[in-house]
């Protein structure tokens, strides 16, 4: 009977610890979370400042010398934000567990954290996500984390699904840092940027489907798509930092494989810099196809170009005959 007893006391205790943290974990989601709707259309979206919870994290490591970073890293930081960012996203396939800082990088982490103002960036990405969905709207709920850049990624954007996007801020010396955000060019990258990611992110909700396995055609075509997009929303924002080059250079394009082909080495061309390409030569083709079509498709509505294929906009928009 006492053993009875006791037991059940340790069950009530573990019950006890369990929901007095998932109330601590509520409570740390609503500190880092600032949630908004279109006010046109009623759209939601959560801004999570996950860099917020790192503060704890490297005082955790302090106290616990002897625990194992990576346990405490996936504990104190990704584990508040799994669901809401990570779960479920059908696209960006990658371990976030296995970003855990080193100890030598805290120092400048906790500088790059401090740079970081949590009212501007909300002003920032709200006014680009309003305009964006005033555009082209969702059926989701569009959340963005916003975590330190981490250096094993090179991007300081990225799509991890439908309606999560991903926000790796950079050191000071990159445009998505928000040490320099009063000067207006910076809150362009910023907001075009986030618009770029946007359209991706309502692409792979409405398209996307799990025997998607891309080409390179496929590749171009998707990123020119979200380029037109922020170009769209954002005009005078020169595509951030993509720069179109209007020439039709056939040295440059005899270069890609073919577009029918596997989309495993495409990064090389969209990112360009390499292989005799000029930078974000990807990209820049990409935009290129989007507005030639558009060029023949003057009518045509964002939501109706989205959803077309890539064989339809590029062999519809004639771009062959420029290299012809």
């Amino acid at each position: 009977m006492e053993n009875e007893q006791q037991e059940q006391q340790e069950q009530q205790e573990q019950q006890e610890q369990q929901e007095q943290q998932e109330q601590q974990e509520q409570q740390e989601q609503q500190n880092i979370t600032y949630s908004f709707k279109n006010p046109n259309t009623g759209q939601e979206f959560n801004i999570i400042h996950a860099y917020m919870l790192y503060e704890n994290y490297f005082k955790t490591v302090k106290v616990n010398p002897d625990e194992s970073l990576y346990q405490l890293y996936q504990q104190v930081i990704i584990e508040p934000v799994y669901d809401a960012c990570f779960k479920d996203g059908e696209y960006y396939k990658f371990s976030v567990f296995e970003w855990t800082p080193k100890e030598s990088d805290f120092n400048s982490i906790k500088n790059q954290i401090e740079s970081m103002d949590k009212d501007h960036i909300n002003k920032l990405y709200e006014e680009s996500l309003v305009k964006s969905s005033d555009i082209l709207s969702s059926n989701k709920k569009t959340t963005i984390c916003v975590f330190p850049k981490n250096e094993r990624f090179p991007s300081d954007m990225m799509i991890v699904g439908s309606g999560k996007i991903l926000v790796l801020f950079n050191n000071f010396d990159n445009y998505y840092t928000l040490s320099e955000l009063d000067n207006n060019n910076n809150n362009n990258n910023n907001k075009s940027g986030m618009s770029h990611e946007y359209h991706h992110s309502v692409w792979i909700e409405k398209h996307y489907t799990e025997d998607f396995f891309p080409t390179v055609l496929d590749s171009l075509i998707m990123e020119g798509q979200a380029v037109m997009f922020e170009t769209l929303v954002y005009p005078d924002s020169n595509s951030t930092d993509y720069v179109v080059n209007e020439s039709f250079n056939k040295e440059y394009w005899s270069r890609i494989p073919n577009l029918e082909s596997s989309a495993s080495g495409v990064v090389e061309i969209l990112i360009g810099g390499s292989n005799g390409l000029p930078d974000y030569y990807g990209y820049s083709e990409g935009y290129k196809m989007i507005r030639s079509y558009l060029n023949l498709h003057p009518d045509m509505t964002v939501e109706e170009w989205t959803s077309k294929s890539p064989k339809e906009i590029f062999e519809e928009g004639n771009y062959k005959a420029n290299y012809e």
